[in-house]
């Protein structure tokens, strides 16, 4: 009987063991702003096969790009919820959700390479950890940054200050505030929708990432202008790496470690997304269908103005604005854009 009581036990443990083995596995989705076939949604997909490498198949995260699940702008609630375990998706879209969300681009900014803004956006971490936190989701860090100034493109030619007033342009977040500082029309669309609104003309303009991703986007053939550069958010993070709370909380603490070194690999790789730019623009600029235009230093010094004068204005409007202002202009007095950081009420 003893010797029976042993075997039971025995068998007990093992089928233990084994239920905990399988309890420690995790399935996670998680959503991203980007379309299908981009550079950016191969970012995201090389984070999930490090996870599920690093964890010997233990960790396993489904990535979905633009609209497959639901739409991108419901995203926000479907982190907080649950129903998504985790997300790279532009902060800028969230305005609606806490106005703090407007601060992650800053129009009229002059850091313009994946370095500069990487700097800022590691400085401003502890503040968006924060500003997420408050909403049941934490915050991971960058996954993104964008490596230069995203592009402004048209269907007519802006190739000055005065040619925005009056236009119907695609732009999200703070840069809407700036576009309509300058005269225009905002209209808020994602990836999905901006080909066609500017195939049928129903906007004139749309800002939407890089030369590389608006190329693979097909948006060279439903424009004929490029403004380069555009002002509407300097370097700034592109794909916050944002997760559901309590999903975080109930990882072990190898398979959190495992996500920091996933997203540490992509960093490596979205910063040589630069490369593919510099490639890119080329390949735009030889385009017959294709005018690449720069505004006068007279037009650009106005924009940078009208761009930092959106952001300052929006950060009196409570102490966590003013906190991030702080970090942002004390970050471009550090990097040497003295001018720029007294527009935005430096003092020495």
């Amino acid at each position: 009987m003893k010797r029976m009581f042993l075997v039971l036990m025995s068998v007990f443990f093992l089928v233990l063991g084994a239920q905990s083995v399988f309890a420690a596995k995790v399935n996670w989705r998680l959503v991203t702003h980007a379309m299908p076939g981009t550079e950016q949604q191969r970012i995201a997909e090389v984070f999930a096969e490090t996870v599920k490498t690093l964890s010997g198949g233990d960790f396993v995260i489904s990535v979905y790009p633009a609209g497959v699940l639901f739409p991108v702008f419901e995203t926000f609630d479907n982190i907080q919820n649950g129903l998504v375990n985790a997300g790279m998706v532009y902060s800028a879209y969230w305005p609606g959700k806490d106005p703090l969300f407007n601060f992650t681009t800053q129009p009229g900014s002059p850091l313009s390479t994946y370095a500069e803004g990487a700097y800022l956006v590691e400085k401003l971490e502890p503040w968006f950890e924060k500003l997420y936190a408050k909403h049941r989701m934490t915050y991971l860090g960058h996954a993104m940054v964008s490596p230069l100034y995203e592009q402004l493109m048209s269907v007519v030619p802006i190739d000055s200050i005065d040619k925005i007033e009056g236009l119907r342009i695609r732009a999200s977040g703070i840069g809407g505030q700036y576009y309509r500082a300058l005269g225009a029309t905002t209209v808020s669309l994602s990836a999905p929708d901006i080909y066609t609104a500017l195939q049928t003309r129903s906007i004139e303009a749309a800002e939407w990432t890089f030369w590389d991703e608006n190329m693979r986007m097909g948006f060279h053939e439903v424009v004929n202008y490029v403004i380069d550069p555009a002002l509407q958010n300097g370097t700034c993070e592109y794909f916050p790496l944002v997760v559901n709370t309590r999903n975080w909380n109930a990882l072990s603490q190898e398979h959190k470690d495992i996500v920091i070194a996933a997203r540490d690999r992509i960093r490596y790789l979205s910063a040589m997304v630069y490369n593919q730019e510099i490639i890119a623009r080329e390949k735009w600029k030889a385009l017959p269908n294709i005018t690449v235009t720069s505004w006068s230093d007279e037009d650009l010094a106005k924009a940078r103005a009208a761009g930092h004068k959106v952001v300052y204005d929006e950060a009196q409007k409570s102490a966590d604005g003013r906190e991030f202002l702080e970090i942002y202009r004390n970050t471009l007095w550090e990097l040497g854009y003295r001018e720029d950081a007294k527009a935005l009420g430096y003092t020495e």
